[in-house]
């Protein structure tokens, strides 16, 4: 089987209002369309138009413990050394909707950021609980720096959470200190579409890891492509606590 192989970095996540404000129009809050809502002020709804971009998404980077929503639902952002105005995307995918929030003002605290709003839009939407992610990441020189999103309460663990529309195969699965050998690794050796989710216990030191991943797309009729990566993201373990 011929493989192509694509080496690129992954993209800065960016929440840019004014990008948001055109296709983020005004409307009826009391609809599930993606609008302007507020208060608190966000773009959030179900997104009618096709996925777009790698084939591959990171979609998630948190740790979480929902059962099922209430009326409000918080999410927080840690705060790291030279970190300011994280972005942040929530979402959650499935075969026939694209929930998604983002363009978002953020709170400040002592330890970090957080966002509070009505739950209104996921509960008519009819999202499962089980299904919202999200996915946060500072800017700090050239590359981003991720950090897990606490989504309601935490877990104890970390979800890292891929999406993609064709049949996907992990052959690695590696977290690592920067400039060292991996101290987890991992693989899915059965193609799947849709999602694919890993967990990791975060029982290591506090410090900045690097999640290294190589995964095949399969396509009907087509080459595979062969994706290899690397992102950086912060950890510590008291934000499992």
């Amino acid at each position: 089987m011929n493989y192509k192989i694509i080496l690129a970095s992954l993209l800065i996540l960016s929440i840019s209002h004014l990008p948001a404000a055109a296709s983020c129009p005004e409307g009826n809050p009391r609809t599930t369309d993606y609008i302007r809502r507020k208060p608190p002020n966000r773009c959030e709804g179900i997104k009618l138009e096709p996925l777009s971009g790698n084939s591959l998404s990171l979609i998630s980077i948190a740790t979480r413990n929902l059962a099922s929503f209430g009326n409000t639902l918080t999410v927080k952002i840690p705060q790291i050394n030279g970190g300011k105005n994280p972005q942040i995307i929530v979402k959650s995918l499935g075969d026939n909707y694209h929930y998604q929030m983002d363009d978002l003002l953020l709170s400040k605290n002592g330890s970090g950021f957080s966002f509070s709003w009505d739950t209104y839009v996921l509960r008519e939407a009819k999202i499962p609980a089980n299904k919202l992610r999200a996915v946060a990441s500072y800017s700090l020189g050239s590359q981003p720096v991720y950090v897990p999103v606490i989504l309601g309460q935490t877990s104890g663990k970390y979800e890292f959470v891929f999406y993609s529309e064709d049949r996907v195969r992990f052959t690695t699965f590696e977290i690592l200190p920067q400039g060292e050998k991996a101290i987890y690794s991992t693989s899915r050796p059965n193609p799947k579409k849709g999602e694919t989710v890993f967990t990791w216990d975060g029982n290591v030191p506090a410090g900045r890891y690097e999640l290294r991943y190589v995964a095949n797309i399969e396509r009907r009729n087509e080459p595979s492509d062969r994706i290899e990566r690397r992102i950086v993201f912060e950890h510590n373990p008291n934000w499992l606590k």
